[in-house]
């Protein structure tokens, strides 16, 4: 399945929802999807199988969000599904596009999403799908420690009860 992850934050940023855009890229990219990653980024992290479309996010806001748009529409032409993850940047441009496609909102910005509630609630009429939970962080690993076995296993079994909850809603059971 070709799926669109519409991001606005990704990798070398730090905060968390980069870092779930990366993982679910990663995980769907080893599931067999073909994943386009668009996102605000400069200089961002590859993965195998994994495209990145980068929208500046050095340019002036309206110039960002048409970007983004136009990109999104660019993508999600050759596209089975768009997966759309709660930001501002990420969510206008979600609304203004009329899209066709299969569209999952993952809620992965707790504050944001309350910051913007009108715009969340606007974005997921647009979409098939809201998913208000995500996995959890991935547990630190540090030296001199010993391994924390018990949360590595916690944290990929909530990945995998995540990708099954995507996956169900795309209609594609591994």
């Amino acid at each position: 399945m070709r799926i669109v992850l519409a991001t606005p934050l990704y990798p070398p940023e730090i905060a968390p929802v980069a870092t779930y855009a990366k993982e679910l890229a990663r995980r769907l990219s080893l599931a067999g999807h073909k994943i386009n990653v668009l996102a605000y980024t400069h200089l961002p992290e590859q993965l195998q199988n994994v495209t990145v479309t980068v929208i500046d996010k050095h340019k002036p806001r309206i110039v960002r969000l048409r970007a983004f748009r136009k990109a999104l529409i660019q993508s999600a032409h050759d596209t089975d599904a768009v997966i759309a993850i709660n930001g501002m940047s990420t969510e206008i441009p979600l609304i203004l596009t009329p899209l066709h496609k299969k569209t999952i909102f993952c809620i992965a910005d707790k504050k944001a999403h309350a910051r913007f509630s009108i715009i969340d609630w606007l974005a997921t009429i647009r979409t098939d799908a809201v998913i208000n939970s995500i996995p959890k962080q991935k547990p630190e690993i540090l030296p001199l420690e010993t391994k924390p076995v018990d949360a590595i296993k916690a944290w990929n079994t909530s990945w995998n009860e995540h990708l099954q909850k995507i996956e169900t809603i795309l209609g594609y059971d591994n």
